[in-house]
């Protein structure tokens, strides 16, 4: 469970601004002087040059003509599971599952589906690892090979892994917390005009960036302090999505909750460029695995991968109910 969120205040053993509450963090979210740390290729406001480009790929009107396709894998999938034994959703479904939606999203060809998936893991493979560890250059080799690959595709490289690995690892959290709240995962079955709103609610609850950074490019006010010019600031989004002050009972998973706007995939011109089908995806899988099981109980605790802004179960143990 994230911190609690608290007063904006300057760690000095990190040498980091804390920013923690929801308002805060909503603040410097939308602030002009708080940069990403990486900033790549950006505009005079701080949006990726191909944000453009990526939003196209991901316009309404495509994700609606590749939704009968992601409908019809999740549940294959599903289908393909057992009922009444143990099965570990992450393995089984969301990590083929992530790698469907990316192949959708990226045109690959379906006979390079099994070069490309061991590709990304190998890209993933080195998220929090030392500067140091031969996952590192792994990975860069991984992610050189990936780019010649979706030369011609903007963003291919980093859309192809997040959409294979990340959302993987996303879904897997958010249905980790949904079987360890079988009320939540009842109503989404009876009532599945439910499932955006309890979308967005697995996200608050259970996103996977735990924190991201900003520096100051000028003096920034914010929640109270003055971040001086050239300042890092650590926005902690779990905090945040958790602030009794703007969620009431937040740490409970509440699916019928009032659409409210959380962090789990950014905000504003920083938002993630994947946020749409990211939603869409959760949305089919988690409607097809409340269509095909009539409940699903927790049958051993994860054990959980951590770094330095996120945290995800490396698995989903549950055993499925027809």
């Amino acid at each position: 469970m994230p911190e609690p969120p608290q007063p904006a205040y300057f760690d000095s053993a990190k040498s980091v601004w804390i920013l923690s509450r929801y308002a805060d963090v909503l603040a410097a979210l939308q602030h002009p002087h708080l940069w990403p740390v990486v900033e790549g290729d950006r505009d005079e406001v701080g949006r990726l040059k191909l944000r453009s480009d990526v939003l196209a790929r991901f316009s309404q009107a495509q994700l609606a003509e590749w939704r009968p396709q992601m409908e019809a894998e999740a549940v294959r999938i599903l289908r393909a599971l057992p009922s009444g034994n143990p099965v570990d959703l992450f393995r089984e479904f969301a990590l083929p599952w992530g790698l469907t939606i990316a192949m959708l999203a990226t045109g690959a060809h379906p006979a390079d589906r099994e070069k490309l998936g061991a590709l990304s893991t190998r890209v993933f493979a080195a998220t929090g690892a030392a500067e140091d560890s031969p996952l590192r250059a792994d990975a860069a080799s991984a992610t050189a090979e990936l780019e010649g690959l979706f030369r011609n595709i903007p963003l291919g490289e980093p859309t192809f892994v997040a959409l294979s690995q990340t959302t993987a690892r996303l879904l897997g959290s958010c249905w980790f917390a949904l079987a360890g709240h079988p009320s939540e995962f009842a109503k989404l079955r009876a009532r599945l005009d439910l499932m955006p709103a309890g979308v967005e609610e697995m996200l608050r609850y259970s996103g996977i960036v735990r924190r991201i950074y900003r520096r100051a490019t000028a003096d920034v006010d914010i929640g109270g302090v003055t971040i001086p010019s050239g300042e890092l600031a650590a926005l902690m989004l779990a905090s945040a999505n958790r602030d009794p002050a703007q969620f009431r009972d937040p740490d409970r998973l509440d699916v019928t909750r009032p659409l409210t706007s959380h962090f789990s995939l950014g905000y504003g011109r920083n938002s993630c460029m994947g946020g749409n089908p990211v939603r869409i995806a959760m949305a089919v899988a988690t409607g097809a695995l409340v269509s095909t099981f009539s409940a699903m109980e927790l049958t051993a605790e994860p054990e959980w991968r951590t770094g330095s802004g996120f945290s995800f179960p490396t698995s989903v143990e549950v055993t499925l109910l027809a």
